[in-house]
């Protein structure tokens, strides 16, 4: 497994892009509980290790398939550069990988159970800096010190509030003029340059149906209980109202 991974990270990490397809499930209950998951689909870059010649070697590895889940509480303390309470969150949660040289799969899924809505944007940002630390552990010396920006996120740009039966994601208009100067993001971007389309999923199941779901991307389901937005990189770039919304239920 250690082979495997050191050079799908690593390739990662090159790219500058923890995640191609990303996407995060937000399951709310009546009390204001729920799960947020996300889930990082990184199967191109299988792919285009194979067109970097790197796919033989991996074949050919033991650990060619995986298909295993952990608890977050056995690694926690092993992950640099995180806080104590930052620790105390990520032993709340779970990951599951699953990898199948062969078959171009590569999917990391972590979940975490939070009781009030108003944790939501604290784990999200956990889970990208365990991956950002993941990643820079992998990669080792094969990137040079400091060549690596810090991770960070198109969510970073938004302010979402939680409320009872309503839900407000804004962008922070301030913070988004000086997007194009974020060095992480800059690098997803050339990434899509080789043929890498940076994609972001949003779904939120509500506890019970819409009274109204406002915003230039939004997708409500027939039931009006579930909301979803789909969007990519670009358009994060080109029109960045496409992730602001309000929502009543």
């Amino acid at each position: 497994m250690k082979k495997i991974f050191l050079s799908l990270f690593a390739l990662t990490t090159i790219l500058f892009t923890s995640c191609l397809d990303n996407t995060q499930e937000i399951t709310l209950n009546e009390d204001g509980s729920g799960t947020v998951t996300t889930t990082n689909d990184m199967s191109a870059i299988i792919q285009m290790a194979r067109q970097m010649g790197a796919g033989e070697e991996m074949e050919k590895s033991g650990d060619a398939k995986i298909d295993s889940s952990i608890a977050l509480d056995q690694v926690a303390e092993g992950i640099a550069n995180l806080t104590s309470e930052e620790k105390a969150m990520l032993k709340k949660g779970t990951m599951h990988i699953k990898a199948d040289v062969t078959e171009n799969i590569f999917i990391a899924k972590t979940s975490f159970p939070f009781t009030s809505a108003s944790e939501i944007p604290a784990y999200n940002k956990l889970t990208g800096k365990v991956m950002g630390e993941v990643m820079k552990e992998k990669a080792g010396d094969k990137i040079p010190a400091g060549e690596m920006p810090e991770t960070s996120s198109i969510d970073d740009y938004y302010t979402i509030t939680y409320s009872n039966g309503e839900i407000i994601r804004t962008l922070n208009k301030e913070k988004y003029a000086v997007a194009e100067s974020d060095e992480f993001l800059k690098g997803m971007r050339e990434a899509g340059t080789m043929g890498l389309e940076i994609k972001s999923n949003y779904i939120i199941n509500l506890p019970r149906p819409a009274k109204s779901a406002e915003g230039k991307g939004v997708k409500l389901s027939d039931d009006k209980k579930k909301v979803t937005i789909n969007v990519t990189l670009d358009d994060f770039f080109d029109n960045p109202s496409l992730l602001e919304y309000v929502i009543k239920y």
